[in-house]
């Protein structure tokens, strides 16, 4: 038999913490590495059981599940993530998947189904309840950001032309931030930045930054 599943469980609701530790520790193929009540604890728990899974609720005291999503995914980019929650707003729907989680779950769902999305999430599926899907494909019928941030991520996937660290400063360059605020994100000088946007015009065939705007509006975003 192989190893067990080992579950992350990050919830602040001890009672609800609880029952889905008995409900995992009672499945022959999973146990619970670790119980967190808020996201400070998920990150410490991480560090010392190496998870296979996570569990997570989204709003918690310390740091939020939001929050957690992305702390973890700085450190571990290919650990599954399964957001658990009462809230199916599409703030956190959307919010949750673009942090870097791997579905989503409303609370109340039967034992075995829960269970089974874990085994699933584990086994690279993606995870997402009818409901959950339906507003996901509204919003990104209706939402042209969402068909932006699409385009541009195809963009850094199979591009070649641009660095990394080129392909960050190109998402900021698109949403008009100044030079300041992309050296402050990326922890470089504004005189570093304006260096490498410089490199990034000669690249693009153009000598400034609203030309460099205009062109990748429309060779990226069409």
């Amino acid at each position: 038999m192989s190893n067990p599943l080992k579950v992350l469980i990050v919830e602040d609701d001890a009672l609800l913490r609880s029952g889905l530790e008995l409900i995992i520790a009672s499945e022959e193929d999973m146990e619970v590495s670790g119980a967190a009540q808020n996201g400070l604890e998920a990150v410490k728990f991480l560090n010392a059981s190496s998870p296979d899974i996570v569990l997570m609720d989204v709003q918690m005291p310390e740091m939020d599940g939001l929050a957690c999503i992305r702390e973890i995914r700085k450190r571990n980019a290919e650990l599954p993530i399964l957001i658990l929650t009462t809230f199916n707003e599409e703030e956190y729907i959307f919010q949750g998947l673009a942090d870097g989680a791997n579905g989503y779950l409303i609370k109340g769902l039967d034992f075995e189904k829960l269970v089974q999305a874990i085994r699933d999430t584990v086994n690279h599926q993606f995870i997402l309840p009818a409901q959950v899907a339906a507003k996901v494909a509204k919003y990104a019928m209706k939402n042209n950001q969402f068909i932006k941030e699409k385009r541009l991520k195809h963009f850094f996937e199979t591009d070649d032309l641009f660095s990394e660290t080129e392909h960050q400063i190109i998402a900021m360059l698109l949403q008009r931030l100044s030079n300041k605020e992309m050296g402050d994100t990326l922890f470089f000088t504004e005189g570093t930045i304006k260096n490498k946007l410089t490199v990034i015009y000669d690249k693009l065939g153009v000598n400034n930054r609203q030309d460099a705007i205009h062109r990748l509006e429309n060779s990226i975003m069409g």
